[in-house]
C-alpha cells in the first residue's frame, strides 16, 4: 500500500502546532527476544519523557537495554508492549512504509561508526537523504554545501571518507543527520573512536546544534565529557531504567556516574 504522505505531515504539523513540550514518550515499554526455546527480556517496563530541545545521555552497562531502548525509541523497533510516541503519535501503528517516512524526516541517526558510503563524496553522503525525501537535485546540492559548511567541512565537499580523520568522518556523519532538518537526532557513542580532542570537538558541535537548531539530542554513550554537557543523564540496567539526573546532581569526581 503506498504511503499517504500527506495525511503523515498533516498529523505531524498538527502535532507540532500544539506545541507539546514532550517529543518522545516511552510507557511501560517491554521488549522480548526470543531464542530459540529461551526468552530475553531486553526491556522490562521502561518508562520516560524526553522534551523537546533537550540532550539525553542514556547510560547502561553491556546488555542492560540500553541499545534496545535507543532502538525503540527512534523508530528502529516495535516493542514487544508499551507504546513509544513521537509527537504524539503512537508509532507501534505506523506501518512499514510510515516508519520510513518518519525516520527519514524526523530522526536524524549518528553512528559510532560512521556508516559513510566509502565511495560517495560527503557532499554525496549528505544529500542521498534528501534524494530519499523527494528534494529537488540542486536544492539538495545547496542545502548539503550549506550543512557541511555548517559542522566545519566546508573544504572537504568533494572528499571521500576515506580522505578524511575520524573527527571528520564524524562531522560528515553529523551532516547527514542533520540533512532532512530532523526534530530529533540519536547519536549511537559519538565520541567513541576518537581521540580526546577530536571527541571534545564533537561534542561542543552537537552541543551548538542543540542550541541553534533546536534539536533534540538522545545520545547512548559513557564519554564523561558528554555526560557533563548533557540536560539529563539516564541509567539503565536489566532493562529498567533506574535513574534519571541532572548533571547537577552528580558527584563525577568519585565515580557517583557508575
Amino acid at each position: 500500500m503506498a504511503i499517504d504522505t500527506v495525511k503523515l505531515e498533516a498529523l505531524f504539523r498538527k502535532v507540532e502546532e500544539q506545541q507539546a513540550p514532550c517529543i518522545i514518550r516511552a510507557v511501560e515499554v517491554e521488549k522480548v527476544y526470543r531464542m530459540g526455546n529461551e526468552e530475553v527480556r531486553a526491556l522490562q517496563g521502561a518508562s520516560v519523557d524526553i522534551y523537546k530541545g533537550e540532550y539525553l545521555s542514556i547510560m547502561g552497562p553491556s546488555g542492560s537495554g540500553k541499545t534496545t531502548l535507543f532502538n525503540m525509541i527512534g523508530g528502529l523497533g516495535k516493542p514487544t508492549s508499551g507504546k513509544v510516541y513521537i509527537d504524539q503519535v503512537d508509532i507501534a501503528q505506523l506501518d512499514y512504509n510510515e516508519l520510513a517516512w518518519l525516520r527519514c524526516r524526523k530522526v536524524g541517526y549518528i553512528f559510532q561508526t560512521y556508516n559513510l558510503i566509502q565511495v560517495m563524496t560527503c557532499l554525496e553522503n549528505v544529500t542521498l537523504p534528501m534524494a530519499f525525501a523527494g528534494m529537488d537535485a540542486e536544492d539538495a546540492r545547496d542545502k548539503g554545501i550549506a550543512i557541511l559548511q555548517m559542522v566545519g567541512l566546508g573544504d572537504r565537499i568533494l572528499h571521500k571518507p576515506g580522505e578524511l580523520s575520524g573527527g571528520q568522518q564524524q562531522r560528515c556523519a553529523i551532516a547527514r543527520a542533520l540533512a532532512n532538518s530532523p526534530d530529533i537526532i540519536l547519536a549511537d557513542e559519538p565520541t567513541a573512536n576518537l581521540d580526546t580532542h577530536t571527541g571534545e570537538e564533537i561534542i561542543e558541535l552537537l552541543s551548538r546544534l542543540k542550541e541553534e537548531l533546536g534539536v533534540t539530542i538522545v545520545s547512548a554513550t559513557h564519554d564523561l565529557k558528554m555526560l557533563k554537557r548533557s540536560d539529563r543523564i539516564l541509567w539503565i540496567e536489566d532493562g529498567r531504567i533506574v535513574r534519571m539526573a541532572h548533571p547537577s546532581e552528580i558527584d563525577f569526581s568519585v565515580g557517583d556516574f557508575d
